[in-house]
């Protein structure tokens, strides 16, 4: 113990934008929590024990979102001046812990992570810590690792580390509080920019290259290491894989950010899409009718809701019903965005028709709005207390789950139970239907459980996995594997070091 009271803030902007999708992220997208609220919900206390016993937490404002376009300017500048404030009348502080993603893009502004921390920074001066958990599908630039003293990332793809990075983070950000020395912090820029579906840790090369984080970390003595993929969908110069090494001794920070960045960048041409099944939507067709077990599950990952897909458009679903040979899969298109469609419903009621196209209210790039003679076969009540939140649509055999914003439909968690949920709702029974479509791109593990078979169909929209169809105009190039005839420069940057 320190035998002092510690004070650490906590703040953050968390959200996931792709400058390819035509959605705008609005304020009403965001959770935004403050003082004891926020506090709360890390649970740090029950989850860390003794080491928080003489923290005083500071917490100020953190906004949390999922995925989806561009942020609003006013609400990012809402936020940082709300967090600007709070952190000039908090008193003297110890540290600052930031709860952050990486790949947030504001309309109108680059680098917004980098803004923020960089506004924090400014506030509380050099001799108070900064600490942050990051999305290793965030960007971690030279300037970020720059103007932070510590900073943990997620390991696994899916994130089922979530929990653990953010004590990781705070644990290292007493522990350097407590020794009153900042560690050395050793950073390289990988030039490679790599999805999620490429580098799924469930799968190899990713998961040996990740799983030898801890492994290095315990060689070097290191205090902790970090491998971040970059974030592909949006077009700003500092989008690229990075490393970075925090340890006492300098040249063990430099030895092993070295070793990491290396193992990354021999195995980039490794990092094959994850599903076992991918290709076109009609190939993904062609799979689903081709006898496989069923229920199968079809991505339709060009409108990735999880990575800033704005989940209405109705590419996979025109084509779907431009096909006489797929009339014969009863199938269920989950989670489109179309909240007039969802109103329209309330409105008409169970069992009534609604006669209206639906979907492509925002994108409309790929496919126009579906028509159709739409038949309400079910409201969804939200399992939060907040009313109606989505509702089932049929016309023939093609059921539509239309929901009022973007989030990812997921397997129920019990295989003995055909259900499965989206936001706060639950829509049971799924075994009348021959496929699920999903709007996401690697099934999550919950998904993967509901269904018997699967195809990653690469469709495109806003989280297009064909990037020769992505407009690259902004990235520090040569980029792998935008670029492949290049060296990449590996060798690690000690980054200056302040005293405390």
């Amino acid at each position: 113990m320190s035998g002092r009271v510690i004070r650490i803030a906590i703040c953050g902007i968390y959200g996931e934008c792709s400058t390819f999708s035509k959605d705008v992220m609005l304020g009403s997208m965001f959770e935004v929590l403050r003082g004891q609220e926020l506090e709360d919900q890390y649970e740090w206390p029950e989850r860390l024990g003794s080491i928080v016993d003489d923290v005083e937490w500071v917490p100020l404002t953190r906004a949390h979102s999922g995925a989806g376009g561009p942020l609003d300017a006013g609400f990012y500048d809402e936020i940082f001046d709300q967090v600007s404030q709070e952190l000039r009348e908090a008193g003297p502080l110890d540290g600052v812990y930031l709860d952050m993603h990486g790949a947030l893009k504001v309309v109108g502004r680059d680098h917004a992570e980098e803004r923020f921390v960089g506004m924090v920074r400014e506030i509380v001066g050099d001799t108070t810590v900064l600490g942050i958990s990051m999305d290793p599908h965030g960007n971690f630039s030279r300037e970020l690792a720059e103007l932070i003293d510590v900073a943990a990332v997620y390991r696994h793809a899916p994130h089922i580390d979530r929990l653990e990075t953010r004590d990781r983070a705070v644990t290292n950000l007493i522990a350097t509080i407590r020794a009153g020395v900042l560690p050395t912090k050793a950073w390289v820029r990988v030039p490679v920019l790599l999805p999620g579906e490429r580098t799924s840790t469930l799968f190899e090369p990713a998961t040996s290259v990740f799983g030898a984080l801890n492994p290095t970390i315990a060689q070097h003595g290191l205090i902790d290491a970090g491998l971040w993929c970059g974030f592909p969908w949006a077009d700003e110069d500092r989008n690229a894989a990075a490393v970075l090494t925090i340890a006492a001794d300098e040249a063990a920070a430099v030895t092993a950010a070295r070793q990491i960045a290396q193992s990354y960048w021999d195995a980039r041409e490794d990092f094959a899409i994850t599903s076992p099944n991918h290709g076109s939507w009609d190939e993904a067709l062609d799979f689903a009718l081709s006898g496989v077990p069923r229920p199968v599950y079809l991505s339709d990952s060009g409108d990735n809701v999880t990575a800033g897909g704005s989940g209405d458009v109705t590419f996979a679903l025109s084509r779907t019903l431009a096909r006489s040979d797929s009339q014969g899969l009863r199938m269920l298109f989950a989670g489109l965005v179309d909240a007039p469609s969802l109103l329209a419903a309330i409105e008409v009621g169970v069992g009534s028709v609604l006669h209206r196209a639906i979907g492509a209210t925002v994108d409309d790039r790929y496919a126009s709005a579906v028509p159709g003679d739409w038949l309400v076969e079910e409201l969804i009540d939200g399992v939060y207390g907040e009313g109606i939140v989505g509702a089932v649509l049929r016309d023939g055999n093609i059921s539509v789950s239309v929901q009022s914003h973007r989030q990812r439909f997921v397997g129920g968690v019990d295989a003995a139970t055909p259900a499965f949920a989206m936001l706060g709702l639950a829509y049971t029974d799924i075994s009348p239907f021959d496929v699920v479509v999903v709007k996401n791109g690697y099934l999550f593990p919950n998904q993967r459980e509901m269904s018997r078979s699967e195809f990653m169909a690469m469709t495109p929209g806003g989280t297009d996995l064909d990037f020769d169809r992505l407009e690259f105009d902004r990235v520090w190039r040569p980029m792998f594997p935008l670029d492949r005839d290049f060296e990449a420069d590996l060798e690690p940057v000690v980054l200056p070091q302040r005293t405390l």
